[in-house]
């Protein structure tokens, strides 16, 4: 029982950021950014950037989607949401029901994905994400993503 109760506590620290490691050149998202290539985005779109950028310092908590923590798909569900576009729970259901967008077509409001991890592309090399326990919501570089998503609008 002692096992089990360390073993939950590891995976809620982890969170959505236990993603293996990838070693790729540096960011295409943040180059093209800093050349001023960022493809437009839509309107509804846009908002689903402004309200995850709204979440930016709160918690992280694991099967968390919102208003007061979040964990990464979580935030990705409820952002979309509130436009009224459903997405999926869960990161691997994002990448397997969403229409995938070849990373050098993303543009801000996208998804991007990591294995076992999302995010929403903020533009301009940015990604808004739902790290982990210790960061919680966050803005940061948006480094190497696997692969990237686009949902119905």
């Amino acid at each position: 029982m002692r096992l089990l109760a360390v073993a939950a506590c590891l995976s809620a620290l982890a969170g959505c950021a236990s993603a293996p490691p990838r070693s790729l050149p540096p960011s295409a998202l943040v180059a093209r950014a800093w050349s001023g290539h960022e493809p437009p985005t839509t309107p509804r779109a846009w908002s689903v950037v402004v309200f995850a950028s709204a979440q930016v310092g709160r918690r992280y908590c694991w099967g968390g989607t919102g208003p007061n923590c979040f964990d990464c798909s979580g935030l990705v569900q409820r952002a979309w949401g509130a436009v009224g576009v459903r997405v999926p729970r869960t990161a691997d259901s994002i990448a397997s029901e969403l229409n995938e967008v070849r990373l050098e077509e993303v543009r801000a409001g996208d998804v991007l994905w990591w294995p076992g991890h999302v995010g929403i592309y903020a533009g301009n090399g940015w990604v808004v994400e739902a790290l982990d326990a210790r960061h919680g919501v966050v803005r940061r570089a948006a480094a190497n993503p696997y692969r990237a998503f686009r949902p119905e609008i």
